[in-house]
């Protein structure tokens, strides 16, 4: 027994030494190694891996895949080099880091084309609003991207990063996945188009707002959960306005410009968007109005439709959806999610949703 006991002792330290030996030469150049997996994206493992993606990153990963021609074109089966979170927190911090970012805005501004000369912007102050950013992390047949100022549509490219008054439209048979720098996500179906209105963040507050209008096609909604409850995601139709925060919903837009939304976890804030006066972002301040006389108790009809004109707001909880037209809007009414599963289209982003389990936001 005592000879049998000195076997399993020697082989668990052999394996030990081996396991160790193995991971040190993974490691041995401070490098992760990762595989790439059929449809990842040298900035959705960046997200994955650090929480964010942008040029500095790309320039300081582009260093460390000298045998990658483009890190554009990656594919399943190859083997890339990631530095470690902790490495790559030092090198975007450090003076190296300081010349990867000149050397990112070079090749950013070469990679744009040439733009007439304007009056240099204003610093930002603390109290003012910084500019956000998406990036594109998917991308399945033919997407166009047509730039803000911009007249013609070019080829959307994999690590694209977008902004403000850019807009992205998905051709017949494709799709696309694009991230904003607070880890939401976003995913367009065939037949979709797409424009970024706003995309900002408060410096000091860290409210951010971002607001999305789609006048045709379907999208997939994940919104991150904010540390700011006065930050506010809205996307607009030509029916509704969507207000989410920590939600997982999809939205589609018919032909005839209906707008059917279906919410599969948190809550889903549906607004009229003809009013004039929106509704006041969450947080906000509430408006008080003079004292008036209130009518006596009466009595109160069932649920029914109602014009366009006459709603406000209404909530859709988890599995609930509604389809507005340009005519009315119906009661919410629930759904069966394993119905949808069904759905190709669905399960693929369930299927992307649990996959992405980025790391806390970096901020």
């Amino acid at each position: 027994m005592k000879r049998l006991s000195l076997l399993r002792y020697i082989w668990f330290f052999f394996t030990l030494l081996l396991f160790s030996s193995l991971t040190s030469s993974l490691l041995a150049d401070g490098n992760l190694r990762i595989q790439v997996r059929k449809g990842d994206t040298l900035s959705y493992l960046s997200f994955k891996t650090y929480g964010k993606y942008d040029l500095e990153i790309a320039a300081i990963l582009k260093k460390a895949n000298p045998r990658i021609k483009d890190i554009n074109l990656i594919y399943a089966g190859q083997m890339l080099n990631f530095p470690t979170p902790e490495d790559m927190n030092k090198m975007l911090g450090s003076q190296t880091g300081t010349g990867v970012k000149a050397e990112a805005e070079k090749e950013g501004k070469e990679a744009r084309p040439q733009q007439p000369s304007t009056v240099p912007a204003a610093p930002v102050s603390d109290t003012q609003v910084r500019a956000q950013k998406g990036v594109i992390t998917y991308l399945e047949g033919q997407v166009q991207v047509k730039k803000s100022g911009e007249a013609q549509w070019i080829p959307g490219q994999a690590n694209m990063i977008l902004g403000e008054n850019d807009q992205i439209k998905v051709l017949s048979q494709s799709r696309a996945e694009w991230i904003l720098d607070n880890q939401s996500v976003m995913r367009l179906s065939e037949n979709t188009l797409l424009t970024i209105h706003k995309l900002e963040k408060e410096k000091t507050t860290g409210r951010e707002n971002t607001r999305m209008g789609i006048s045709l096609g379907r999208m997939w909604v994940k919104v991150s959960k904010f540390f700011n409850p006065a930050s506010r995601t809205d996307v607009q139709t030509p029916t509704v306005i969507a207000g989410v925060q920590g939600t997982i919903y999809q939205l589609s837009v018919a032909p005839d410009q209906s707008t059917t939304i279906q919410v599969y976890e948190g809550a889903v804030n549906v607004y009229n968007p003809f009013p004039k006066a929106l509704p006041s972002a969450p947080g906000a301040p509430a408006r008080v109005e003079k004292p008036r006389e209130i009518a006596g108790p009466r009595e109160v009809r069932g649920p029914t439709a109602v014009s366009r004109e006459e709603w406000t707001q209404i909530v859709l909880h988890q599995f609930q959806e509604i389809t507005v037209t340009g005519r009315e809007v119906p009661q919410p009414r629930p759904f069966h999610p394993g119905i949808e599963c069904q759905s190709e289209w669905t399960r693929w982003n369930e299927e992307r949703d649990a996959d992405f389990q980025p790391p806390a936001r970096p901020f």
